[in-house]
């Protein structure tokens, strides 16, 4: 089953309060963008009193933050799961697969997180604030080149694909964010045959 960062709808009766806030601005700010997503929007969303938004979340960008915080450390969680399921020898090819079903079900969070993005390029503390969460990402990957390289700890050469892979998939999920006709299968698979030679090394 993939990983989806938000599973929940505004009639789930026994979801809490809090998540229903958080997976309402995952709907909001993917239908709304970032600058016009307000408290009351997300509150209609989740069903609720815009009062109960703050009484969980200071601010609406709290509660963006706290959306796509959740969100990271449940993806963070999923790979951990499959690093320690699958066997060194088809991390990748296992890792591919979960890409793509992760990229296909979570089109609401990457909305978010590119508008965050693009936020931070005027924003110091948020900008640190989502390398935070990328190093750890990065880090996941680097883990998984170095398995499929028969290394037990990433060297340098998993790093560096670990970051050529990260912003290859953000410049995927932009195109596919932007243009609904972009192959982002074919796309991946691309990706996965750039990446596969290297792994016979070490």
């Amino acid at each position: 089953m993939p990983y989806r960062a938000s599973m929940a709808t505004k009639t789930n009766p026994g979801q809490s309060t809090r998540d229903k806030l958080i997976d309402a601005a995952f709907r909001a700010v993917a239908r709304d963008g970032l600058a016009d997503t307000n408290v009351k929007s997300i509150a209609a969303e989740a069903g609720v009193n815009p009062g109960l938004l703050h009484y969980h979340f200071a601010s609406k960008d709290a509660l963006i933050e706290a959306a796509v915080e959740s969100a990271t450390a449940r993806y963070l969680a999923a790979i951990d799961a499959l690093i320690a399921a699958t066997p060194r020898a088809g991390l990748f090819d296992a890792y591919v697969r979960f890409a793509a079903e992760t990229l296909a079900a979570n089109r609401d969070l990457f909305r978010v997180r590119l508008a965050l993005g693009a936020r931070a390029m005027n924003d110091a503390r948020l900008a640190d604030w989502l390398e935070t969460g990328n190093a750890a990402v990065r880090g996941r990957l680097a883990t998984i080149f170095a398995a499929g390289a028969g290394r037990a700890v990433p060297d340098e050469s998993d790093r560096l694909r670990a970051r050529m892979t990260k912003a290859a998939f953000e410049g995927m999920m932009l195109s596919w964010l932007t243009r609904p006709d972009f192959p982002m299968q074919e796309a991946l698979a691309e990706w996965a045959a750039a990446m596969r030679p290297g792994l016979g090394e070490g």
